[in-house]
């Protein structure tokens, strides 16, 4: 066995992997395997690594499912090490056996090692609602009461809210009554309501009405950074691209905007397909961050990070042959090759 994949099918499981690296998806098993085997690079990296949950159960033994949350680092060119994934693998056997024979009463833990992470507590309640729906199984207990405080919210009742309960809602309710939520209950509801809603939002595709209803939101709370950063990452799997992207450009590009670094770290981790195929918006995006208070720590980091990116890569690499490119872009590029950067 050289792969996670084989060991999970000679084991007699059934599995699904998750990537965590950019929000939340499901990956066919042929891509994770060939992913994790370093024969494609990792679509998707974050801070030079791939982030995996992996669900899997014998379905021969157990009603149960277990789940291993997985970092592994990558090559230079975005590959999965071929020594970290041999490591963990071997951790796997040692711990629980070639054949890991559990019954009712067994257990897939694994010791604790390197490659293993702890999603935060919002990441967390994402996953389990995503993975519930991908394994159609109902949402938590907290759905119900979450439903229906959106239906009609009152000042207090939030407070008895689970986080749970809102990524349920986010995950599990039709386009239409989530659509409806945004478009008339966004103004009545309390910050940590829309901070939890907003972050669930980044992992749900939403409809060009839903997404305008968020941009309304964000226009309406211009004030507030905070805000406008959940709102900014609630419409990052928003199908109307041309509305997000026209919105992007005019936050990258006004002159009275003074976008905060946070943004910024958004449109990076949660818009960078939309800077794909878009030279114009690419560039934006680049020449408002290479204008940001501490430009060289910054820029040296989100370059770093989107250059990994196999699918922007080419394109990034481009900028540092843009003739037209201002004096602040030029200074900052300089310094990421003449090691000006701390």
């Amino acid at each position: 066995m050289t792969t996670i994949s084989e060991f999970l099918l000679q084991a007699g499981t059934q599995f699904w992997a998750f990537d965590l690296s950019r929000g939340i998806q499901l990956l066919p098993s042929q891509q994770f395997l060939e992913i994790e085997s370093g024969i494609i690079a990792h679509p998707s990296p974050r801070q030079q690594h791939a982030w995996f949950a992996i669900v899997f159960n014998n379905k021969m033994l157990t009603a149960q499912h277990y789940i291993w949350f997985v970092k592994l680092p990558l090559d230079e060119i975005g590959k999965v090490q071929d020594a970290a994934r041999s490591q963990f693998l071997q951790i796997i056997v040692e711990a629980l056996g070639r054949d890991m024979q559990q019954g009712e009463n067994g257990s897939a833990d694994l010791p604790e090692n390197p490659f293993s992470f702890v999603p935060n507590q919002q990441q967390m309640a994402d996953f389990n609602s995503l993975c519930r729906k991908t394994l159609i199984q109902p949402p938590s207990e907290h759905f119900k009461p979450t439903q229906g405080y959106f239906a009609n919210p009152s000042p207090d009742s939030w407070q008895t809210l689970a986080m749970q309960g809102i990524s349920d809602f986010v995950v599990f309710s039709s386009d239409t009554e989530l659509t409806a939520v945004l478009q008339h209950q966004l103004p009545t509801l309390p910050e940590p309501v829309i901070s939890s809603l907003f972050s669930s939002l980044e992992n749900r595709q939403i409809n060009k009405a839903a997404t305008q209803a968020v941009l309304d939101f964000a226009e309406n709370n211009a004030g507030n950074h905070r805000l406008q950063g959940l709102a900014q990452r609630a419409i990052s799997q928003s199908t109307a691209n041309a509305l997000v992207s026209n919105y992007l450009m005019q936050l990258l590009t006004a002159s009275n905007n003074e976008l905060s670094l946070d943004s910024l770290v958004v449109i990076a981790g949660r818009h960078w397909q939309r800077l794909h195929n878009n030279p114009a918006l690419l560039t934006a995006f680049f020449e408002k961050l290479a204008s940001q208070p501490q430009t060289a720590e910054s820029f040296s980091a989100l370059f770093a990070d989107l250059v990994q990116i196999p699918l922007l890569r080419t394109e990034i690499l481009g900028l540092i042959r843009q003739a037209d490119r201002s004096e602040a872009l030029s200074r900052a590029i300089g310094k990421l090759f003449t090691h000006e950067v701390r």
